[in-house]
């Protein structure tokens, strides 16, 4: 669960959350664009959870699997329940959130890389 994927992720999500951040200096409400930035880093997200599912089926690595498989479900469960929470929201707040999703979503993916190296990693 670490290399080249597990830091795009990472990226992504700073990525958005600067995005949202530079919205919400300019008074910018939360607009298409950064909406389907955020469909972008869902997918990403959704490729790293079907990633780490392969990984778990087939390694006998020492791990918490199912702390793993909690914060892959809940990454996954984050950026869709702010979309659905700023779907109608024409403040800035709906900005604010996407940001710190953004943000949320890069320390998560540090989090599924601790899980991963296990009680000795």
């Amino acid at each position: 669960m670490t290399g080249a994927f597990a830091d795009l992720l990472i990226t992504a999500g700073v990525l958005v959350g600067l995005w949202s951040l530079v919205q919400l200096v300019v008074n910018r409400p939360l607009g298409r664009a950064l909406r389907l930035g955020v469909w972008c880093l869902e997918a990403l997200i959704a490729v790293f959870l079907i990633g780490g599912i392969v990984q778990i089926m087939t390694t006998d690595h020492d791990f918490a699997k199912l702390e793993f498989v909690g914060y892959l479900l809940g990454m996954l469960a984050i950026p869709l329940a702010a979309l659905w929470w700023t779907r109608t929201d024409a403040t800035r707040a709906g900005t604010a959130i996407i940001m710190v999703i953004g943000l949320v979503t890069s320390i998560l993916v540090l989090r599924v890389q601790h899980v991963w190296a296990g009680p000795h990693g």
